[in-house]
């Protein structure tokens, strides 16, 4: 341990308890910003570019230095229970660099470890931070004021901004964001792919100044060839792949993404039977499986294509095939070499490009796929799916690479905003329940739908 009249400097950190001898210029800078205050920030930097890391740094430091002047604890918000079990895992390894007394706990519907947000590290999703921050949990008893101080308490994080897509749940994101910054809770947030919309949107009544937003471009050497195919990867009920694309397959590490299910499903068993594949060269993954099978593919999709462990890659041997919806665009950190995705909005293309050449020198191929007409575009706008299409057709020597050609992509394609006036009137809603409690927890929402109870009858 660090003496406390000694500060630790950013370098020193990341080399002595990450393994990182040279941290990316937005790590650092994001650990200057955290330490002087400067808050709220916004991060926008290339997936696999350590976004994490680079927030997750300057608030360990404090333990280095036991000097809590950050934060006592940090909250971590995220969109997906997926992403929630796979960040805090990371966490909890560099934590315990630090010290195996550092608690890092998940909070959401599967996994409710830290229902009082009073551990040194709580990863969780936006519903539950929001049920926390609302007084409106169901398992905290009659201590409904503990979460909502808690997170008073805390460095908020709110990562893959990107991802809620819709109207609605930015507005609570929009009135969360700007009740934390009246109450002066430092927060941060991050992604690689948050149109200028949004951010227009979201920080439309907060102050950001352009020293408070640190913009990534991470340049690993890596390159990744694009090609757009003329028919669809399913259509009608049938997987067409010709055996030219076969043949990649079966020779590469190879990751598919499709849009739905159903499709992810027929694909995986297509491909398994036409390369006579056994269970260990292949794994799906979609949000359908129960908790303790999707950990278990999720570890197996792992050990079949390149990724990281201890600092060092590790590339599997024999054929590796992952076949996924779009649960793993973001949170899993692997490197397939041959790609084939759906078409999608261009912020997903790029979180699942990210998983294709990611790391340092790596070369790779993408392959994008048509969706079929009838209802193929869901579960996004189709319109979203459209501009992506047009734009790609009308930019062929696009860099997947190259952030500032992301960064283009995505604001031109891509019209993320909250809706102002639910904005508004969520903003009203949390004033209420802060100060005068409602213990139905289904008079909030995060999504702009409504529960409907279910009852069986069995005989």
């Amino acid at each position: 341990m660090y003496s406390e009249s000694r500060q630790i400097s950013a370098f020193d950190f990341y080399k002595r308890y990450f393994k990182i001898d040279s941290p990316y210029k937005h790590q650092l800078d994001l650990w200057e910003k955290i330490r002087a205050l400067e808050f709220p920030i916004l991060l926008k930097a290339p997936a696999g570019s350590g976004k994490t890391e680079a927030v997750l740094a300057p608030f360990l430091s404090q333990f280095v230095e036991s000097k809590f002047y950050i934060a006592p604890r940090l909250i971590y918000v995220l969109p997906m229970r997926v992403l929630v079990n796979n960040i805090a895992e990371r966490i909890q390894n560099y934590a315990q660099q630090i010290s195996p007394h550092i608690s890092v706990k998940i909070q959401h519907g599967d996994v409710p470890d830290s229902p009082f947000f009073l551990s040194d590290i709580v990863v969780t999703t936006l519903d539950q931070f929001l049920y926390g921050f609302a007084r409106a949990s169901h398992q905290v008893g009659h201590h409904i004021d503990i979460p909502a101080g808690s997170i008073a308490s805390s460095l908020v994080v709110f990562d893959e901004a990107h991802m809620y897509r819709d109207e609605f749940t930015f507005s609570i994101m929009r009135a969360l964001m700007e009740i934390l910054h009246q109450s002066n809770v430092p927060f941060v947030l991050m992604s690689a792919t948050i149109p200028e919309s949004l951010e227009r949107s979201l920080f439309e009544n907060i102050p950001l100044s352009d020293n408070q937003k640190i913009i990534g471009d991470v340049k690993t050497g890596a390159q990744i060839r694009t090609s757009i195919e003329q028919t669809a990867l399913y259509e009608n009920g049938n997987v067409y792949i010709s055996n030219e694309i076969l043949d990649k397959i079966k020779n590469k590490k190879t990751l598919i993404v499709v849009n739905q299910v159903k499709r992810a499903q027929k694909i995986y068993s297509y491909i398994k039977d036409s390369l006579n594949l056994n269970d260990s060269s292949i794994v799906l993954l979609h949000s359908r499986f129960t908790r303790k099978d999707r950990r278990a593919h999720e570890e197996k999709a792992l050990s079949l294509l390149p990724h990281k462990e201890n600092g060092g890659l590790v590339i599997p041997k024999n054929t590796g095939i992952v076949v996924s919806t779009q649960v793993l665009e973001a949170g899993i950190d692997f490197s397939a070499e041959l790609l084939l995705t759906e078409l999608a909005p261009a912020d997903s293309l790029i979180q699942r490009a990210g998983r294709c050449a990611r790391y340092e020198g790596e070369e790779g191929e993408m392959i994008i796929f048509p969706v079929e007409e009838e209802k193929g575009y869901l579960p996004y706008k189709k319109e979203h799916l459209t501009n992506a299409l047009y734009w790609l057709q009308n930019n062929r020597e696009f860099n997947l690479k190259k952030f500032e050609e992301v960064c283009k992509f995505v604001n031109e394609t891509l019209d993320y905003r909250a809706n102002d006036y639910e904005a508004r009137d969520r903003l009203v809603d949390f004033y209420e329940f802060v100060f005068y409690f409602d213990d139905k927890r289904s008079n909030i929402q995060l999504r702009d739908g409504k529960s409907v109870p279910l009852y069986f009858s069995f005989p």
